[in-house]
């Protein structure tokens, strides 16, 4: 993430509540013709009114600014820049987006030491815009190559590319480009610490408000009670946990009962796992059985990234190795052999998410292990059993205690490390260093809002509002449901294409009846809405 630094120093500045629903403002930073302005038409899809790639780009962008604008609440405005550049996308992986804060201020805060805030963190606490002229807070970029094939024959994930409709219904192989410009926000609101990864150093000297809160299990110690070495051991140690207590009092709210990779046979264990993109969620009746190790017959035979026999699998787990090729060939290949499930063994300690791969579409539900646990089942071999079994009492994406784990992998993923959600999360969070298809950001953002709570953001209280009007809906709600957010971002919408405001009602009431059929509102609700739509002039 781009942290670009402006140590201002303010002293006694502070904490109180403010008035009015914050203003998120997209900086299109593009030039013309490109990015943002792209003007390659591109039919309406998902609610997304936009005709070409550029116009559809920015509609959504903007509903990602007014949903976080109605979230938090700001007497200065949040000026976001926004940008298409050409990010990673190699073998080793593909970069959707990078975010982080402008400015960086220091303040003070009686009974604590003087701490780093992101800039709009900051200018909110302090109730005006510390930047003068017309700077902007946050600068995000996204990958302009994603899903394409350039001139010289080269492609970024192609078959792939971005789905910019505002529904969550996001098509097979697409990613959503909503969920990312939330997760990236987010990044530049205050959910990333300042710290180097590498050398454990604070930034400048100082605290940050973000890892103020955290605390790593094996250690005993929080962040800022260990040495720069401790601080080294402790990101890769998969075993940071956040301590907010709005995130913690939450986590029950919003996430599962843990579940492991149960081994028994020959060899035994409850194994962490990290999740898919592709394939069918893991479940106790589809990811159990007897387990066999991948053989290819290639020179790194375990690897699976060549056909094996068919039927060589045949109603089997197949364990295969991290390594050479994408993790969704490796099982559509272990699928063509008659695997039932995929169970792919880190090369490093630590689990991880997998990533899709657009050549290829695996079914068959697919989820990884660590070295360490890969290691144990393949002593064990032939005569290995795996199953998914809960831990009752305790949470998918929490350490023992209740808290919220982060990112810790080994090794170190610079720009993703420490500042995300753990991969072991459940329901998958916004926040996680990968978006998943299972995400839909723009009616829940699960624990996000309480980390921002903790670190000082004021949330807004209130319900959703049309003009004056009030709807009844909540702008947000304990767990990070956000649908009184996307009333207020879907009337902006419907009156995009509004050609007076018969047509504009006419939208809304088809929207509210979505909303009151998959049960996010109640008809009182709907019908509240409707009556506030009809005022709106």
């Amino acid at each position: 993430m781009k942290k670009t630094l402006l140590l201002s120093c303010l002293g006694a500045a502070l904490f109180a509540g403010n008035a009015v629903a914050a203003n998120v403002i997209p900086i299109n930073a593009d030039p013309a013709g490109q990015g943002l302005n792209d003007p390659t038409p591109l039919a309406p899809a998902g609610g997304n009114p936009g005709t070409s790639v550029g116009e559809q780009r920015r509609i959504a962008y903007q509903f990602a600014a007014d949903l976080w604008g109605a979230v938090l609440e700001s007497d200065a405005d949040i000026r976001v820049q926004a940008s298409f550049q050409a990010l990673r996308c190699d073998a080793t992986g593909t970069v959707l987006g990078s975010a982080g804060t402008s400015p960086i201020y220091i303040l003070t805060e009686p009974g604590q030491p003087d701490t780093l805030y992101h800039g709009a963190l900051a200018d909110a606490l302090v109730g005006e815009d510390l930047q003068e002229g017309a700077g902007v807070d946050i600068i995000s970029r996204f990958n302009a190559s994603f899903g394409l094939t350039n001139p010289d024959g080269s492609a970024c994930s192609p078959g792939s590319g971005w789905y910019y409709g505002l529904d969550g219904n996001t098509p097979a192989g697409k990613t959503n480009f909503l969920n990312v410009v939330m997760h990236e926000i987010a990044h530049g609101l205050g959910f990333s610490g300042f710290g180097n990864v590498i050398n454990g150093a604070p930034l400048a000297g100082y605290q940050d408000i973000y890892s103020r809160f955290v605390f790593d299990n094996v250690s005993q110690k929080g962040w800022y009670q260990l040495t720069n070495a401790g601080r080294v051991a402790a990101v890769v140690g998969n075993n940071l946990a956040f301590r907010g207590p709005q995130v913690t009092a939450q986590v029950p709210l919003v996430l599962d009962e843990k579940t492991v990779v149960r081994a028994s046979g020959t060899a035994s264990g409850d194994f962490v796992y990290g999740t898919a993109s592709f394939g069918a969620p893991a479940t106790a009746a589809n990811f159990s059985g007897s387990v066999v190790l991948v053989n290819d017959g290639s020179a790194s035979p375990s690897q699976g990234c060549f056909a094996s026999p068919a039927g060589a699998y045949a109603g089997k787990v197949a364990l295969v190795d991290r390594g050479t090729c994408a993790f969704e060939i490796k099982a559509k290949f272990a699928e063509d052999a008659g695997a039932k499930a995929v169970l792919v063994a880190n090369n490093a300690s630590g689990v991880i998410s997998m990533g899709e791969d657009a050549s290829v579409a695996a079914t068959v539900p697919t989820l990884s292990i660590s070295q360490a646990n890969g290691a144990t089942i393949k002593a064990g071999l032939p005569g290995v059993n795996v199953t998914i079994a809960s831990i009752p009492g305790q949470l998918q994406g929490a350490d023992s205690n209740g808290y919220a784990l982060l990112y810790a992998p080994n090794p170190v993923a610079q720009g993703s490390s420490f500042s995300h959600y753990d991969t072991s999360t459940s329901p998958n969070a916004l926040m996680e260093p990968a978006i998943t298809a299972s995400l839909a950001a723009n009616y829940n953002v699960d624990l996000t809002p309480a980390l921002f709570n903790d670190e000082g953001w004021t949330l807004n209280p209130g319900n959703a509002r049309i003009g004056g009007c009030d709807t009844g809906v909540p702008v947000v709600q304990e767990g990070g449901l956000i649908i009184g957010a996307n009333v207020q971002a879907q009337s902006n919408i419907c009156e995009i294409n509004a050609r007076n405001h018969g047509a504009y009602q006419s939208c809304m009431s088809a929207y509210k009846d979505r909303l009151e059929t998959s049960g996010l509102v109640t008809s009182a609700q709907a019908d509240r809405i409707a009556s506030c739509a009809a005022k709106n002039r």
